[in-house]
């Protein structure tokens, strides 16, 4: 404890700047706890002790020796720290650093002079999840009274996630690329009723291979060897949003594919019949151009704001009508999605889509130069194979929800 250090201490313990007799005051004290600190144990307290009765009470403040008293102690308790026994990794790296500095203690050895060796081993926090960035918003604590509360609040994901609502399948190992067989444009001649004796329309049927590729959903977190022994429970915790967080990229990966496959509305009979067009209205005409694609839709892709929208009628005079669900969506299974982007919905039948996927896999290990860092990476992934046939794309439809309503409008 430098003089310095106790002055700066005692400063800032004070409700209010020291007066000049203040400062004359500590200084000589700041000096004795110095020499003090520099003693062993025993006579260290005799002089602390003595110091300590010639402290008062600064005016509204903490008493000065008690800051002396807290200092004292906490010199105890980091000499008894320094007594305390090696453990078997500390004495593994004191051994490696002996090892390094063979050659200097051997020299220094045989010059028979005093002779001293610095051993310096500092490793530089890491920039990846060291306990200073994983846990911040701490303020400082000044009581023992204390209890933590080990739940961690996470970020929260949508519960029917797609891949159960379109009844994607979980395989062992997934297939680089997956190749079926659909129905290629029909010949453009009728067939209908001839009378007898007269030649039959000739038809034809053809079919081309279709192909999907692989995907793979990933991400990495790294994290110091440190966090992982004192907070464990709490690395289980960002494990666990971690694997969710590659999920919800996951689920976002799927919902866009989807929509870019779906095909785009174009005309139904609700077009300019409505007055004053409401998203129930969109949706009513969405399923309407599946089912007239010869398909059964039971599925809706909109937004949480969209289908809100969609639970309330506006009548020509202001008057609101709410809708309940199964009215609102037209019967459809909604799947409310902020991947889904604002102002559009898409609609269609759920048995067109195969999805196969492997289970979400988890890799820990090391590379680079985090080894002798004292760094680990965790690595999640997971395989989805999508299947959205062409042939198929009149089964889903995918609109802008304002265009619709426009179509819709009565003039």
């Amino acid at each position: 404890m430098k003089k310095e250090d106790f002055m700066k201490i005692m400063r800032s313990k004070a409700t209010k700047p020291l007066t000049a007799e203040e400062e004359a005051f500590l200084t000589p004290i700041g000096i004795a706890i110095e020499d003090a600190f520099g003693l062993d144990a025993i006579e260290r307290n005799a002089k602390i002790e003595g110091i300590q009765k010639l402290l008062g009470q600064f005016d509204e403040g903490q008493s000065a020796a008690a800051v002396v008293r807290a200092l004292a102690t906490k010199v105890d308790e980091l000499e008894a720290i320094a007594k305390r026994g090696l453990g078997e990794d500390d004495k593994f790296k004191l051994r490696s650093m002996l090892e390094a500095k063979r050659d200097d203690i051997l020299a220094a050895r045989k010059s028979n002079s005093h002779w001293a060796i610095e051993f310096k081993a500092k490793r530089g926090a890491s920039a990846m999840m060291t306990t200073a960035t994983i846990l911040t918003g701490a303020g400082a604590i000044n009581t023992v009274s204390l209890m933590d509360d080990l739940e961690v609040l996470v970020i929260q994901y949508p519960a029917n996630f797609i891949v159960d609502a379109i009844g994607g399948r979980q395989v062992a190992k997934v297939p680089a690329i997956l190749r079926w067989k659909e129905q290629n444009t029909e010949s453009t001649q009728a067939i209908g009723a001839v009378v007898e004796g007269a030649v039959k329309v000739l038809t034809d049927k053809s079919f081309v291979w279709r192909t999907a590729d692989r995907v793979k959903y990933a991400g990495r977190i790294e994290f110091t060897e440190e966090l992982a022994m004192d907070f464990d429970q709490l690395l289980l915790q960002v494990i666990d949003m971690f694997e969710q967080q590659v999920i919800r990229v996951w689920e976002a990966g799927i919902m866009t594919a989807i929509t870019g496959w779906a095909s785009s509305y174009t005309t139904t009979e609700f077009d300019g019949q409505i007055v004053l067009p409401q998203n129930a209205h969109v949706i009513q005409a969405l399923r309407l151009w599946v089912e007239n694609n010869g398909y059964n839709p039971d599925m809706i892709f909109i937004r949480p704001g969209d289908a809100a929208l969609a639970r309330f009628n506006q009548g020509t005079d202001g008057s609101m009508q709410f809708l309940p669900d199964n009215i609102a969506f037209a019967g459809l299974t909604p799947k409310i999605s902020t991947n889904i982007p604002a102002g559009y919905m898409a609609v269609g039948a759920s048995n067109i889509i195969k999805e196969q996927h492997s289970a979400f896999m988890l890799r820990r290990g090391q590379y680079g130069d985090q080894f002798k860092e004292n760094e680990e990476t965790i690595v999640g992934e997971v395989f989805s194979l999508l299947k959205l046939p062409t042939v198929s794309k009149g089964g889903w439809v995918y609109a802008e929800i304002a265009a619709i309503k426009a179509l819709l409008s009565k003039a």
